[in-house]
């Protein structure tokens, strides 16, 4: 989201079984030392294998244990200043999520997951 509150190109789209349609998935995620993290979804209704991500970052609804990760690496000045970071992050996370909600019930993109990364991401996600 830029700072004006508009994009210049979005799209959402919930992840569903091809066997049977649903989008109610189970999140699978697998660790391994020396790789990124892999999260395959599998189907809670039917079972079957929907998708596998690799992440490369995570946030949970504890977002300031996500930034808190995030800031070991560099030093505040003051308590203060620490907080008002958490604060925003954990705000922006909760706007994007809502922002992400209404793009589905509104404008869900029915492309594939692959065309939707094939079409408007062709430099890659990472």
């Amino acid at each position: 989201m830029t700072d004006s509150g508009t994009r210049s190109h979005e799209t959402a789209r919930l992840d569903h079984c091809m066997k049977c349609g649903a989008t109610t998935v189970e999140n699978n995620v697998y660790f391994c030392r020396g790789q990124r993290i892999r999260v395959y979804l599998k189907c809670a209704k039917c079972g079957s294998y929907v998708a596998r991500y690799t992440l490369s970052g995570y946030t949970s609804d504890e977002p300031y244990e996500s930034l808190l990760h995030e800031m070991r690496i560099s030093r505040l000045t003051s308590g203060k200043s620490a907080l008002h970071m958490v604060e925003e992050f954990g705000e922006d996370v909760q706007k994007e999520f809502e922002h992400v909600l209404e793009l589905i019930a509104s404008q869900e993109d029915q492309r594939r997951m692959e065309k939707i990364i094939e079409e408007d991401f062709p430099e890659g996600l990472g």
